[in-house]
């Protein structure tokens, strides 16, 4: 917050010193011209210094109203947003109705400090340089011809004096003091507007943070009622069967399996050797109820297991298989699990269509790939040709995007 102030405060200084340098655009290049003229003549006479003086004062002045008006509008924005909960017409209204108000009554300040300093203070030095100017003349008259200062050639001209009638004073301060005030209402609603939207798009993104989250939660709660089903129905064969040293194992596999699932809300990304933990306890429980006609192979190279993949990336695929294939004594099944050198983790099996197997509805991949462009931005590859399903997923090298 604080920083944001002293930012505000930097963008209101560096656009006032502008707009004060443009204001007095036209004095500044009389200046630097005089100057120009003067650096080309011989200095007889000492050059007087209102001309500066009056300068410096409307730099300063043009300076310190551009400032104080940025301050003003910076200052009602955050009142207004505060009086009528960022109603924003009600917002603007108040500013430029109190920025005309503080603009008049800093314009009617102008004639009484300029007075001041031009007539009040200056006028002393305007009379110590009268009095050098005079003894400087008188001096410099016994030192130089009329033909040296003028050059010997020249010819005196009489003209009629240049005599400009002098404009009423407030009429061009007017103006200039009216461009500055809407140049500086102007330039507080630009950056109140650029602000307003940087608000916005970093409310857009939590808003697109959260949707993703919580779809990614609705994705992971649509894993686990598939998951549960079959678990129990291997779990209710083994008690039927009376196996008690196999039902055992089984329920410690199967309480391993559990915790696996009831922390994967906590997590995005885990490595392929935990997931493939996980797996490897699944598939006991798949070969325990599918004793004999179920069969799984894992492949995998040393230094991928460390690489990443999201969480329960394996398990919707293996469900797919047992669902969609017969798996008897005479048609058995057989998973295999392998990586290759492209860095990707292949699911594969034999396609072997149940005979009242209908197209079925694909909610199983479509959830895997949606979890999987959230988690790493990646898709995941499809192939059901020659004979064998095949889902290859990409593992990333380091949980970027956990």
């Amino acid at each position: 917050m604080q920083q944001s102030k002293k930012n505000d405060l930097l963008i209101g200084f560096t656009v006032s010193v502008l707009i004060s340098l443009f204001v007095n655009f036209s004095m500044l290049m009389r200046s630097y011209n005089k100057e120009n003229e003067l650096a080309n003549m011989p200095n007889i006479f000492p050059i007087p210094p209102q001309d500066n003086y009056f300068l410096y004062f409307s730099l300063i002045w043009f300076f310190s109203y551009a400032f104080l008006l940025f301050i003003v509008n910076d200052q009602l924005y955050q009142l207004g947003d505060k009086l009528f909960k960022k109603t924003e017409y009600k917002t603007i209204l108040l500013v430029i109705a109190v920025s005309f108000v503080t603009a008049f009554v800093i314009f009617n300040l102008y004639p009484i400090i300029n007075d001041f300093i031009m007539i009040d203070i200056l006028d002393k030095k305007s009379t110590f340089f009268n009095a050098t100017t005079v003894q400087a003349t008188q001096t410099t008259i016994h030192s130089f011809s009329i033909d040296d200062i003028l050059g010997p050639h020249y010819e005196f001209k009489t003209e009629a004096p240049d005599i400009t009638p002098i404009k009423p004073f407030p009429h061009p301060l007017v103006t200039e003091h009216l461009f500055v005030l809407l140049t500086i209402m102007l330039t507080a609603l630009l950056f109140r507007l650029l602000n307003s939207r940087q608000e916005m798009m970093l409310e857009y993104e939590k808003l697109k943070t959260e949707k993703l989250q919580n779809t990614y939660n609705a994705l992971m709660g649509q894993i686990n009622p598939h998951f549960f089903f079959n678990s129990l129905n291997g779990l209710n064969s083994l008690i039927q069967s009376e196996e008690k040293e196999k039902t055992l194992t089984y329920l410690g596999e199967l309480s391993n399996v559990f915790r696996y699932i009831l922390q994967s809300n906590k997590k995005g990304l885990v490595t392929l050797a935990e997931e493939l933990q996980f797996v490897k306890a699944y598939t006991y429980l798949l070969s325990v109820r599918y004793e004999g006609k179920l069969f799984f192979s894992f492949q995998t190279d040393t230094p991928l297991l460390l690489w990443y993949l999201p969480i329960l990336s394996i398990l919707p695929l293996i469900e797919n298989a047992v669902k969609h294939n017969i798996i008897s004594k005479q048609y058995p099944l057989q998973i295999d699990i392998y990586t290759t050198s492209d860095n990707l983790l292949v699911i594969s099996n034999k396609i072997q269509p149940k005979a009242e197997e209908s197209s079925g509805s694909g909610i199983g991949l479509k959830n895997l790939w949606g979890r999987y462009r959230m988690l790493t931005g990646k898709d995941i590859q499809i192939s059901n040709r020659k004979e064998y399903f095949k889902v290859s997923l990409p593992l990333l090298n380091s949980p970027v995007r956990s």
